[in-house]
């Protein structure tokens, strides 16, 4: 029989019974589409995220506390470290930062309140953060100066506590609880929630966030120490050596070593990035465990084939038909079977991924590997779990196969 003969048979054979091939096709396109669901939405994740970061500007570093157990008080980042790091050549701004635990911000509703991420900065961080102001302004030296109570907030959190993102929400007040008691901010600007979409698929785990002074955020919580700085370098190409001049800085004012951490924007994008990779090759590969079902049930379906077809077999090889012929013939419609299911499942993943994007916000992307791959592997399941029902088949001989009733 040649290759066009036997492929031809095979799709006849297979598509016989619609009813049960779709059954038996079920596995392998649930499982070729949650994992061409998973790794487009993990990899729409990456490309957000990457494109978040690019909004940064280039050259910026995060001055943060190593997480070593032995940090002692003098050991602790203070103002006075912001005014040498802004001295040092080669650095062009630089903003302390202190984030507020177990803070509220009351909503919409005065009933309601959520937990708020509150970030005491300085004005320089809008020339290393680059945020688009929509309404406003931004937090200024006079407001640090004068630890004024104000607060700049984004537009997702602007919709949230009143109902609106526009030019008369400038000069409202927001109410902001912590362990001392309720404190109210005037409302100097709105910028845009660069990570808006993340945010509206986990509202409720992500705090709302709110920008005031680092003098304010200082008196507010009640400490004498910042958590860490950012910092915008002139030399976008010489990082490294921004990062140890800026170490040496610090350990020789505070007479240290290993206490300091300083990270750039490429590394922080590298490392979620690598956790998001690992997440979403995880989460596939427990979806891709339903293949592992999908090839037994192919499996199991062919031995049925070859045991409803005995008396075929047996017709096929006393008129001539190799053991080849037999096996080839079993193996083929095993593959047509698992490449229809994985064409399908493909068809279904995408689908499904393009869903859940515009539920969470996130572009799906496709990559002509993951999609060679999926289908590459439903054909392999094919091969692998054809085989057995082709040998039994190919083993059968022609005279007990015609006797079969």
């Amino acid at each position: 029989m040649n290759i066009y003969e036997c492929i031809k048979s095979s799709f006849r054979n297979v598509f016989s019974n619609k009813m049960r091939t779709i059954l038996t096709m079920l596995g392998i396109i649930i499982g070729i589409s949650s994992v061409i669901l998973i790794v487009s939405i993990g990899n729409g994740s990456q490309a957000a995220i990457e494109e978040e970061f690019e909004s940064f500007s280039a050259g910026s570093l995060t001055v943060s506390m190593t997480t070593s157990t032995d940090i002692e008080t003098r050991d602790m980042l203070t103002m006075d470290d912001y005014e040498i790091l802004k001295d040092i050549e080669g650095v062009s701004y630089v903003s302390p930062n202190y984030s507020g635990s177990n803070t509220y911000i009351k909503l919409l509703d005065p009933k309601e309140t959520k937990s708020a991420s509150v970030s005491g900065v300085t004005y320089d961080l809008q020339y290393i953060d680059n945020p688009n102001i929509l309404y406003g302004r931004y937090i200024s030296k006079n407001d640090v100066d004068m630890k004024t109570n104000v607060a700049v907030i984004n537009d997702t959190t602007a919709l949230k506590v009143f109902g609106k993102v526009s030019e008369d929400v400038i000069g409202e007040q927001i109410s902001l609880k912590t362990w001392k008691g309720t404190s109210k901010f005037s409302v100097i600007g709105i910028v845009e929630n660069t990570n808006a979409s993340t945010e509206t698929a986990y509202s409720d785990e992500y705090p709302e966030t709110v920008l005031i002074p680092i003098s304010t955020a200082m008196k507010l919580y009640g400490v004498d120490y910042v958590l860490g700085f950012k910092v915008l370098t002139e030399d976008t190409d010489n990082l490294d050596y921004m990062k140890m001049i800026i170490t040496s800085v610090l350990e020789k004012e505070h007479n240290n070593q290993d206490k300091y951490y300083i990270q750039d924007s490429a590394e922080m994008v590298e490392s979620i990035n690598s956790i998001l990779s690992y997440v979403t090759l995880f989460i596939s590969f427990v979806a891709g465990i339903s293949l592992l079902v999908g090839g037994i049930g192919v499996m199991n379906i062919m031995m049925v084939t070859v045991t409803e077809r005995t008396r075929e077999i047996g017709i096929r090889k006393s008129i001539g038909a190799k053991n080849k012929d037999i096996r080839i013939q079993f193996i083929a419609e095993a593959v047509i079977l698992t490449g229809t299911g994985g064409l399908l499942g493909l068809f279904f993943g995408y689908i499904g991924a393009v869903i859940v994007g515009n539920i969470v916000d996130i572009e799906p992307v496709m990559s002509i590997t993951s999609i060679i791959v999926a289908v590459g592997i439903s054909m392999a399941i094919g091969i692998i779990f054809g085989v057995t029902p082709a040998n039994k088949a190919a083993k059968l001989d022609p005279i007990e196969a015609l006797r079969y009733e």
